[in-house]
């Protein structure tokens, strides 16, 4: 069972090291997209990706 959440602990803290890095570059750099537009993309290519390792 320590396993278990091992990959979703480490998908929330990739989710939070891109938002916090998202708001760190805005304040450099034009964003198009909002901060949660740009987290939730890649919450599903995390879990697109994770999707498509498994059937493979």
């Amino acid at each position: 069972m320590s396993g278990a959440y091992d990959g979703a602990i480490l998908l929330g803290l990739l989710v939070l090291f891109v938002v916090l890095g998202i708001r760190w570059l805005r304040k450099r750099v034009h964003v198009p997209w909002t901060t949660s537009g740009i987290a939730v993309f890649f919450v599903v290519l995390v879990l697109l990706l994770w999707a498509y390792q498994t059937t493979t």
